[in-house]
């Protein structure tokens, strides 16, 4: 990983607004974040966050007022109860000065009128370690015969443009299993470099689609598989994989009801403890969405600082706060596109459309759970 660098342009007072980076929670690598800035005050900003937080390459000799003609980094924004993170789409580059720019006149408070700058970088590094695949995701050794992803994640950073000739499934007689991966034309990785997304073919997947009806389902039930990561993935230093890697698993039958979210087991905490929420989930669900789609909140609406743990099977996710619970009403909230392992959400399977999925819709799919921490 990577050591950061960071010149800061000015001392900051604790409750007063803060630029600094940091790893993202959810594995997107490094980003940009911006604190103490008032719930009140973002809500409403829609649009004018990607004015409020920036980031760009950082002219030599540039005054930290002075932009120049350097064009903004593209990448995402996430409301932070009183603050914004910036993931940039593609990851910083190492050695390369970058320049985070907070402009608080966007905000349009009394008193808040400057623009506050963060210098960083991230020097050239050399890996002490050689490369492997660390894990794959789902965990499981027996796995649907819809199944629509593996997460492939090595344990230092990778260079694109191997996948195609080093990733494959084996069928049950140890040959290449035809047309079961879907080749994207860019591969998917995530910010870090480190977590290839391996997708199976969706038009195989989809009943009654084209691929589907000529050549079936890309796995079928009862027969056993191989993913085969091969020794040539070239990781950012150049060099190849220390082994290949086998991920073995037989094949279940097919998932395609949508994640019922009341059929969720929740274990509250205690109050004034630091013991984890416990949420236990009927099936497996995405292991990616899992760190990003799962949010708690509390009565008022503010979202809860701390961290995710992910147990292995996919099944039960743990989420520990900053800070000792205190007594309330809290909730869990379920971002709209939560997927389990086969693509299906809580608004329906993965091969239906919204408006074909019976009963469930956008109006009885539910989104969030509530729970008490009880005071004592």
């Amino acid at each position: 990983m990577a050591d950061l660098v960071t010149q800061d342009r000015a001392e900051t007072a604790a409750d007063m607004p803060a630029l600094t980076v940091e790893l993202h929670p959810g594995g997107a690598g490094w980003c940009v974040r911006a604190d103490n800035l008032g719930l009140a005050l973002i809500a409403p900003l829609g649009r004018r966050v990607e004015s409020l937080l920036r980031v760009t390459v950082a002219e030599p000799g540039a005054s930290d007022d002075d932009d120049g003609d350097v064009p903004d980094i593209s990448g995402d924004h996430e409301i932070l109860g009183d603050g914004v993170r910036f993931i940039p789409h593609l990851p910083f580059e190492m050695g390369v000065p970058f320049r985070a720019i907070l402009d608080l006149r966007e905000l349009r408070r009394p008193g808040l009128t400057d623009v506050k700058t963060l210098a960083f970088s991230f020097p050239e590094e050399t890996a002490t370690s050689e490369t492997e695949v660390s894990h794959v995701y789902p965990s499981n050794d027996v796995l649907p015969e819809n199944l629509l992803r593996f997460y492939v994640r090595f344990s230092n950073p990778m260079r694109r443009g191997q996948a195609q000739e080093n990733i494959e499934i084996l069928g049950p007689d140890g040959t290449p299993a035809p047309d079961v991966l879907y080749r994207v034309p860019v591969e998917l990785w995530d910010g870090s470099m480190t977590c290839l997304t391996v997708l199976l073919d969706p038009g195989r997947l989809k009943r009654g689609v084209g691929p589907n009806r000529m050549l079936g389902p890309p796995l079928r039930t009862g027969r056993r598989y191989t993913l085969v990561v091969g020794v040539g993935m070239i990781d950012a230093y150049g060099r190849p994989l220390r082994d290949g890697f086998n991920k073995s698993f037989s094949v279940s039958e097919p998932v395609r009801e949508p994640i019922a979210i009341e059929e969720w087991k929740i274990r509250p905490p205690a109050m004034d403890s630091r013991v984890s929420l416990q949420l236990t989930f009927p099936r497996p669900l995405d292991w990616a969405q899992l760190w990003r789609g799962i949010t708690v909140v509390s009565e008022s609406g503010n979202a809860i600082g701390g961290h995710i743990d992910i147990d292995p099977g996919e099944t039960r996710w743990r989420f520990t706060p900053d800070a000792p619970w205190q007594g309330g009403l809290y909730s869990v909230r379920v971002v709209p596109g939560l997927e389990d392992i086969c693509g299906n959400t809580p608004y329906g399977p993965f091969d239906a459309a919204l408006w074909s999925t019976g009963e469930m819709g956008l109006e009885t799919a539910v989104n969030s759970i509530s729970f008490e921490v009880k005071v004592s």
